[in-house]
Order: C-alpha cells, then sequence, then structure tokens
C-alpha cells in the first residue's frame, strides 16, 4: 500500500475561524515564516522602548495618511504585425481608431488621450538551403514588420477603468502595461501630515510636564523624512493551493507531473502597526500613502544630586538682668 503525507500549502476550505480571516496569503506566509523559525509564533512583535544616554530622550513620531487619487493614468501597448509597412500601419491604426472613439464615448476628452509611438521594426527569419556536398546555409530575409504604439488614458473615476479595458478588448487590445495614481497637491498632504505630527508632539510634551520633566527647557536637535508608496509596488503575488507530498519509495519509482498553479495579485497596504498617526485609516480601493517621521532628540541637564542642608539650631536666653546667654540643647 503507498503511503502518502499530506502537506497543504494554503488552506482554501477551513472550518476555522482564523484561516478565514487569516486568508490564503496570510496562511501561506505563516507556514513559510514558521519553516524559517519553527518555534516562533506569527504575529507581530511591539518594539521596545530604548535609552540613549542618561540626559537624552528620544522620540519618534510615524505619521501616515492614505489618500485616494485625484486622476489615473492607464496605458495600453498596441502590437501589430504585417508582411509591408503600409499594411502594418493600417491595421494597427484601424484597431487604434476604433479604440480611442470609444473611449471618447466613454467622455472621456482628446486632452486626456495620448498615442506614443515606440517601435517600428523590419522582422526576419532564416532561409534555409542545401547544396550538394556542402551543408545547410540558413540566411535572414526580410518576413515583415512590427509596429508598436502605447495609448495613455487619463481618467478620475475609478471604475472607469473596466469599461476602458472593454473597449480594448473589442479591438483585439489585450495589453494595460500600468495604471499609474496621482495626488493633485502632494504638499498639502505632506504639511498636514508635519502639523499633525507637531500636534502629537506637544501633546508628549504636556504629558512629560506634568510628571516633572520639562523638555521646553531642554537642548533640541529635530531631524525629518517623508515618502510615499503608490499602488503599482504593492502589488504582491502568492500561490493558493494544496498537494501531496509523496514518500521517497512513489519518487523513486514515479514519473511526477505536476499541474500549472494559478497566481494570484492583490494589492498589500502599507500596514500602521507602526504609525502613531494615521490620517485616513480606512482604505477601500488601492491608495497613494504618504508617510512622514519626526525624530527628536531631547538633551535635558545633567542629573545633580541633591545638596543636603543641614540645619542648626541655637537656643538663646535672655536672663532678667539683659545677659543673652547660648543654651546647649542636645
Amino acid at each position: 500500500m503507498k503511503h502518502l503525507a499530506f502537506f497543504t500549502l494554503i488552506l482554501l476550505i477551513s472550518m476555522s475561524s482564523q484561516a478565514q480571516v487569516m486568508g490564503n496569503y496570510g496562511e501561506q506566509n505563516q507556514k513559510q515564516y514558521q519553516n524559517v523559525m519553527p518555534n516562533a509564533q506569527f504575529r507581530g512583535v511591539p518594539k521596545s522602548a530604548n535609552l540613549r544616554n542618561d540626559n537624552v530622550l528620544e522620540i519618534s513620531i510615524n505619521a501616515l495618511s492614505n489618500q485616494r487619487a485625484d486622476s489615473y493614468t492607464a496605458i495600453f501597448s498596441v502590437l501589430q504585425v504585417g508582411k509591408t509597412a503600409e499594411e502594418t500601419n493600417s491595421l494597427l491604426n484601424n484597431r487604434l481608431n476604433g479604440f480611442l472613439a470609444a473611449v471618447k464615448n466613454l467622455g472621456i476628452p482628446a486632452a486626456d488621450i495620448y498615442v506614443d509611438m515606440v517601435n517600428f521594426l523590419p522582422k526576419y527569419e532564416y532561409d534555409v538551403s542545401k547544396k550538394l556536398f556542402s551543408k545547410k546555409t540558413y540566411t535572414e530575409i526580410p518576413k515583415g514588420f512590427e509596429l508598436q504604439k502605447n495609448v495613455h488614458i487619463r481618467y478620475t473615476q475609478a471604475g472607469l477603468l473596466d469599461d476602458i479595458v472593454t473597449a480594448a478588448a473589442q479591438q483585439e487590445i489585450y495589453d494595460i502595461v500600468k495604471v499609474d495614481y496621482f495626488i493633485n497637491d502632494p504638499n498639502k498632504v505632506y504639511k498636514e501630515l508635519r502639523e499633525a505630527a507637531f500636534v502629537y508632539l506637544n501633546e508628549i510634551e504636556d504629558r512629560y510636564r506634568s510628571i516633572g520633566i520639562k523638555l521646553d527647557s531642554a537642548y533640541l536637535i529635530t531631524a525629518e523624512n517623508a515618502w510615499v508608496a503608490y499602488p503599482i509596488n504593492r502589488y504582491e503575488s502568492y500561490q493558493a493551493f494544496s498537494t501531496q507530498l509523496l514518500d521517497q519509495n512513489d519518487k523513486n519509482n514515479s514519473v511526477i507531473n505536476t499541474a500549472d498553479k494559478p497566481v494570484s495579485r492583490f494589492y498589500n497596504a502599507i500596514p500602521a502597526n507602526d504609525y502613531d498617526i494615521v490620517i485616513n485609516p480606512q482604505i477601500l480601493e488601492p491608495a497613494v500613502q504618504f508617510s512622514y517621521n519626526l525624530l527628536v532628540n531631547y538633551t535635558l541637564p545633567p542629573y545633580k544630586p541633591a545638596v543636603k542642608t543641614e540645619i542648626k539650631k541655637e537656643f538663646i536666653w535672655v536672663t532678667p538682668n539683659g545677659e543673652v546667654k547660648t543654651l546647649k540643647v542636645e
């Protein structure tokens, strides 16, 4: 009897509520993590506080802002091959004109459409000839032409992309290169993050002041940094499937043909774990994520131990005759 050991890469159907919440990608990452660190628990570990010096206090504030894009630009690649240059250009323009007309019918103005010429190249193939008493001769000869153009389409409603893709497919255009996200005024977002970080810092200073630490009188050094993450850089892929792990005897005596497993991709937003401030925390659609970090070092005066003051008490007695005498009291 064959002995089979079942090895689950992804648990697609589970009665466990934990797996339902975690999802297939989380289940896969957990198993990969535990393969490296078998005794570790797959959960976030809080960052521990640390002290730099006896009189230096460091405060780091991280702020995150999730912003819905003001506009999008989708880029489609159109490729056409033909026997002659005229035929190739004519075939591509027929497809392209049909696509552009459909896009304009969706309410997208001509000013938001740009056609980019990418390349126009001749194609070659090998002609094989063999003469008597000689080896085969391979000679490159012209075969036709290849023309490629990219279409840039700007739109403001995210749901409009489905209609644009449908219009492209009707003209046998299936290659959507990428979708860029744009924010009209990124400086406004950074300004909001900076102001929120300093308000948060003032609250921290007030809290320290309430326990007797006056940070406003300390020597102050600050540094800041800002960056942005666009959705195009936040998509990840994974494979969700279950498979069997054969024992060594089965492997040695069998031919194993593996099936192609589908690769899933999804938008993986920057988590808010390490952020003190989050603006627009709930994300439904892919967003442009702005980050801001404020680092503050307070150098406090060196600690000086309290000097004990010794108080001496003297008792003076004034006699009825007006004499002043010092009395020693133990």
